[in-house]
């Protein structure tokens, strides 16, 4: 069992240099949404962007330790994402959802396609 200095470390020592950067942007964005939600209601449809956005930053992080789980659920996720993002069409959950990073993490996806052999 690794100890948390050691996570932390491998987090940012083991991938390229951009893994720790998207990491420290997601959990940047993650806190910016939990700022800008904390005076809405709790069981809202608005907090669904919280849960979606701690789940990417969770698989970002597991991404960074060069699990191959972590990018095969990052994946699923971006693919679920945009599923949500071009098939609710006008419905209630695409005005309130309004997913913004979908391009990105595709783009995200790309790249963990192509470095997906160095994972463990």
């Amino acid at each position: 069992m690794r100890s948390f200095k050691e996570i932390i470390v491998d987090i940012v020592k083991k991938p390229p240099m951009l893994f720790p950067f998207v990491a420290l942007f997601h959990i940047l964005w993650l806190a910016w949404i939990l700022w800008d939600d904390r005076f809405l209601p709790f069981p809202g449809i608005e907090w669904l962007q919280i849960v979606w956005l701690s789940a990417f930053t969770f698989f970002w992080l597991a991404v960074c330790d060069l699990r191959k789980w972590g990018a095969m659920g990052y994946c699923a996720l971006t693919l679920i994402d945009i599923a949500i993002h071009y098939l609710a069409g006008k419905n209630y959950v695409r005005l309130e959802y309004q997913s913004n990073l979908f391009m990105i993490d595709g783009l995200l996806c790309l790249f963990l396609v192509f470095y997906y052999k160095k994972f463990v």
